[in-house]
Parts: C-alpha cells; structure tokens; sequence
C-alpha cells in the first residue's frame, strides 16, 4: 500500500496542474506586454502560491495519516506533528511572499491586479 502513495500524489498533482492556470491581468496604464516586470511577476508569484498551497494540503493530509498510524508510539506521533509544523511553515512562507510583492509595489506605486 505505502509504495502506491509517491505516484498516486504526484500523478493526480499531474493531473491537476491544468487547473492551477490563470488568466494574465494587465495592470491598467501598462503596454500590456509581457515585457512589464510586475505583469510577470504576479503570474510567477501566482503559479508558485497555488503549487506551495496545493503540496501543504498533500503534506497535511499525509501528516494526520501519520498521526492516526502512530498507534501510541511517541516518536512517529512527533515524526507526525513535525510534518505538520513544516508544511504549515510552508504555507506561512507562501503568504509572506505575496504579502511582500504586494507591499513592495504599493511602496512603489505599482497597481497590481490579480492578487
């Protein structure tokens, strides 16, 4: 059974990329090229954001998998409850890039679109 879950995540992560696609936003008052550093930017920061958010939900899931298999014994529960701090972590690092872009531009006086 635990050698079938590696290929069944990534193959359904495959699968489900497609999904991940969004519609590039042109910032108003720009030559609407993709010459422009924020246009690229945002579907950039857009593309990693929804990857990072959809492996946190992967390595969760596979986190209380652990957790609900320790069956009482203390190093796989913490093994498991580890696996949860780091992709939360990751999440957490997810959000403070977009954050980032978004202060640093309104700091600029870039209007973003997309967010």
């Amino acid at each position: 059974m635990e050698k079938y879950i590696v290929p069944v995540l990534l193959l359904s992560f495959f699968i489900a990329l497609p999904c991940f696609g969004q519609p590039a936003t042109i910032p108003p008052g720009t030559s609407g090229g993709l010459t422009d550093i924020w246009v690229i930017l945002t579907k950039v920061l857009n593309w990693f954001f929804n990857i990072v958010l959809f492996l946190a939900a992967i390595m969760i899931v596979f986190a209380g998998w652990q957790y609900i298999t320790a069956a009482g014994d203390a190093e796989k529960a913490k093994k498991a409850l580890n696996s949860l701090v780091y992709a939360l972590i990751g999440v957490g690092i997810a959000l403070l890039a977009k954050v980032l872009i978004y202060l640093v531009a309104n700091f600029l006086g870039v209007s973003i679109t997309g967010f």
